[in-house]
């Protein structure tokens, strides 16, 4: 695609300095120009037909005796320029439009030097209207410094060709001075245009160079915006399954505690029912045997209720907002660990408040609860504990405007370094094997999720403390309408 086309058309060009250019470039320079030239052909036409009859006061002064002829001359400029401002909005003429453009100036040009040429006069003061024509070349049609030339030099040889024949015929030394000032202006103005044509051609092609570089940044730059969206929809995505792998990793790991709590209600179920056999063969009182049966339908309700609870914990479709009370969240954690809090003899402490309710997703907050409480069995039994009783106290309140609850237990502690990092994913400091690093981190995206905070502070030694803080009921429906998501990566940690 043609970049500055000359006289010859819109295929024809000088490409000069101008490597580099993708073809993109190439057609976006060619239409902006086309729709810049279209616009400045309205303008001179206009500057023509207005300007040219209105200078006519000036023949009256510097040549009455031609004012007529002028007059003539200067009306059948302004009908050529209109015939070629009309040829330019035909087919031929948009084809050929920088052809038909370099007419325009040439026209006044061509009759300002018949003028002249009717004056014989060489030193006339007309020579202006030239130059005129030629800084419309030079600052209105923005032409390449070859089109500039070439209409400088047309301009030029009818100035010469209409001072010719007054020329060949002698002239006085005035009017030779003149005559030459004429020369010497017109040539200056001619030689003025073409360079600044040529320094106007190479700031053109800079400038669409910076666009060009500048589009491909904007393309790269959306090329990344891409694929960062396609990155964070895959990360959710993973964020998601981690999630579900946990849940089911320590759904796994309770299943020796949920055979547990399913197995005593068994055992106490099948004594019940041996009682009832044996009240039955003795023919005791049926009150007895109610009881019995009572004692069954109690024994079965936990079961269901226990097989409720794991069922709720572990299907993701459960992951809907509800108003809860939060005292409920920490009995399902309790009771699925059960049999890992009774073989550890480590006592659970619960102190939290059962008007406290929360709206949020129910099995992610039990999820919390269950990685916590777990994480502080787990260090108590690989600690040495036989000096001490171990024990995890679980405190809940309304602070202010939030809910903040507190994990705490009394078993060996975490190195302050070892804090900082406690909720970056897949850290951890267990033996390969014993645990993936995602519990904590997952912990942290669940309460970030919720609005909340989540902390840690602990001595090594000593005690292990988490700080939980949710926003209350009220708050929240204030607050937030739908669930946030966000990175399982914190941005920074509440070590207090």
């Amino acid at each position: 695609m043609p970049l500055f086309p000359t006289i010859g058309g819109a295929s024809s060009t000088a490409r000069k300095g101008t490597a580099g250019l993708s073809p993109f470039v190439w057609k976006m320079m060619h239409v902006d120009e086309r729709r810049v030239t279209t616009k400045n052909q309205r303008l001179i036409t206009g500057l023509i037909v207005c300007l040219v009859p209105l200078f006519s006061f000036l023949d009256f002064f510097v040549y009455p005796e031609y004012f007529t002829e002028f007059l003539v001359l200067r009306l059948s400029c302004v009908l050529a320029t209109l015939v070629c401002f009309a040829f330019l909005h035909t087919s031929l003429g948009k084809k050929y439009y920088r052809a038909s453009t370099v007419l325009l100036p040439l026209i006044p040009a061509f009759f300002i030097s018949l003028m002249i040429m009717l004056s014989k006069d060489p030193a006339t003061p007309y020579y202006a209207g030239l130059t005129l024509c030629i800084v419309a070349i030079g600052f209105v049609f923005h032409w390449t410094y070859i089109e500039a030339f070439f209409s400088t030099v047309s301009v030029a040889g009818m100035f010469f060709l209409a001072s010719s024949p007054a020329v060949f015929l002698g002239m006085d030394i005035r009017t030779a001075a003149g005559f030459i000032n004429n020369c010497i202006f017109i040539s200056a103005t001619g030689i003025v245009i073409v360079l600044g044509s040529i320094a106007h051609h190479r700031f053109r092609v800079e400038n669409y160079m910076v666009r060009d570089r500048f589009r491909r940044q904007q393309v790269v730059l959306q090329n990344q915006k891409q694929e960062l969206e396609k990155a964070v929809v895959e990360l959710r995505r993973t964020e998601n399954q981690l999630i579900q792998s946990e849940k089911m990793a320590s759904l796994g790991q309770l299943s020796a505690g949920v055979i547990h709590e399913i197995g005593n209600p068994l055992n106490y179920s099948n004594q019940a029912l041996f009682l009832l056999k044996k009240l039955l063969k003795n023919h005791e009182d049926g009150s007895h045997v109610r009881e019995a049966i009572d004692d069954i339908q109690d024994s079965f309700d936990r079961m269901k209720s226990i097989v409720s609870e794991l069922r709720e914990f572990s299907h993701k479709s459960s992951e809907i907002r509800i108003e809860f009370s939060l005292i409920d969240s920490v009995q399902v954690a309790i009771r699925m660990l059960g049999k890992e809090i009774s073989d550890s003899n480590v006592r659970i402490d619960l102190q939290v408040d059962p008007k406290l309710r929360i709206d949020a997703v129910k099995n992610q907050i039990t999820q919390v609860f269950v990685n916590l409480i777990h994480n502080s069995i787990q260090a108590m039994a690989k600690a040495d504990m036989e000096a001490k009783e171990g024990f995890v106290s679980i405190f809940g309140r309304k602070l202010n405007d939030t809910v903040e609850l507190i994990v705490v237990d009394n078993g060996p502690g975490i190195e302050p370094e070892h804090c900082k990092q406690l909720f970056d994913p897949f850290f951890t400091t267990k033996q390969p094997g014993e645990g993936t690093g995602l519990g904590l981190s997952i912990c942290y995206r669940i309460i970030e999720s919720h609005c909340g905070r989540i902390s840690v502070s602990s001595q090594v030694g000593s005690f292990t403390k988490f700080n939980i803080s949710l926003p209350i009921v009220e708050q929240r429906e204030d607050a937030i309408a739908s669930t946030v998501s966000h990175s399982p990566i914190p941005k920074q940690h509440a070590i207090s």
